[in-house]
């Protein structure tokens, strides 16, 4: 019987043995496999030959367009860029095929870039901006931009040196940058927002089909203290440019907007920009550049907190007629906690991804009543 035993013990030792070497054989070809990245992913090649220098490929023949974001390179911004972009690719991008440009102050690792790019078919140009698209111009007075920082040290951002730097970028450099050039049209996105429905429908094709220039989500009131001489610049723009935009007594023009039909004041009024798809024509035109252009050397970036959303608004006003400016109100959206947009949809309802008592839209601190009025 001991020898028996014996045996069984020594049988069991061989198979457990020869499990062994089978497990780290195929952990060996797992790893070469995994790391020459010859493996597939959900039926494709792996999607780390998806990002290089190559020119983007364009799925549309009808127009030239990509999704457009800034990303740090740390890991709470890689968690957020990839939420976002797998609710783009499911809910839109997965059956149209559009790119991905990211934008960056930071050297990206290749992890990052392979995480990121894992998550779509398509190609994603990760581009990488020096001090001259992020950072401080030569014209700035960092006496006065330091200053500043410190009498607005209880203001959110107000500190912040990043802040400025993505808001000029955002605001006007982005339009000059060579992974621009060739877009007719962006869908400009911030990491970690959510997007809440299917889109049935392509909101590039939306904006050209009905001569739309730019779009947006959120409409609502900036903070006073971050733009305290913002509209007086406007205004001296507008008198050193006589006849050259539209006029606030014009028909189907958006002053009503941001200016109380009794008071000649700016009410604070922006449209969002962190879901924005726009007509690049409008942006890359003489007009607006040359607007950003003073808007920029007037220092109110630095000097206070000028976001580019509000930057984006007054040229819109001062460029743009209402019927050119569209309400993407089918497209269920959310920024953190307290800014949702439910579309007026019962199938969304039913779903339960959102109601429409938890609309922003419907809250006193939204401005979209005055634009839907």
């Amino acid at each position: 019987m001991l020898g028996l035993q014996t045996l069984k013990r020594r049988s069991v030792l061989r198979l457990f043995g020869a499990s062994i070497v089978v497990s780290l054989i195929l952990f060996g070809s797992l790893h070469v496999l995994f790391s020459t990245g010859d493996f597939s992913f959900h039926g494709r090649t792996s999607a780390i030959y998806h990002y290089s220098s190559r020119p983007l490929q364009h799925p549309n023949p009808n127009l030239k367009a990509a999704f457009v974001t800034f990303t740090k390179g740390n890991q709470e911004s890689l968690e957020k860029l990839r939420y976002t972009i797998r609710d783009l690719e499911d809910r839109f991008n997965r059956d149209h095929g559009y790119p991905y440009i990211v934008f960056t102050n930071e050297q990206l690792t290749e992890e990052f870039k392979e995480l990121v790019a894992s998550l779509t078919r398509n190609n994603i140009a990760f581009e990488y901006l020096d001090k001259s698209y992020y950072g401080y111009p030569e014209f700035i007075d960092m006496n006065k931009a330091k200053q500043a920082q410190i009498d607005m040290k209880d203001i959110i951002f107000g500190t912040s040196d990043d802040y400025r730097f993505q808001a000029r970028f955002m605001a006007g450099l982005i339009f000059r940058h060579p992974a621009i050039a060739e877009l007719d049209y962006y869908w400009r996105f911030e990491i970690g927002t959510k997007y809440l429905s299917s889109v049935d429908f392509d909101p590039f094709e939306y904006m050209k089909e009905h001569g739309k220039k730019l779009s947006f989500s959120f409409a609502l009131y900036e903070y006073h203290d971050t733009i305290p001489s913002l509209y007086s610049t406007v205004q001296r723009y507008i008198g050193d440019h006589p006849g050259q935009v539209i006029h606030r007594t014009e028909q189907d023009n958006l002053w009503s907007f941001i200016v109380d039909s009794d008071s000649s004041d700016y009410n604070n009024c922006h449209f969002w920009s962190n879901f924005q798809v726009a007509d690049l024509s409008f942006f890359k035109g003489t007009e607006y550049q040359d607007f950003f252009d003073y808007i920029d050397h007037s220092g109110g970036i630095f000097y206070e907190r000028w976001g580019d959303p509000v930057i984006h608004t007054m040229a819109a006003v001062l460029y743009l007629r209402k019927s050119q400016v569209h309400h993407w109100e089918s497209i269920g959206y959310q920024v953190a906690d307290s800014f949702i947009h439910c579309p007026n949809n019962k199938s969304v309802w039913q779903s339960g991804v959102c109601r429409p008592i938890s609309n922003f839209d419907n809250q006193g601190y939204s401005c979209l009543p005055r634009f839907i009025q």
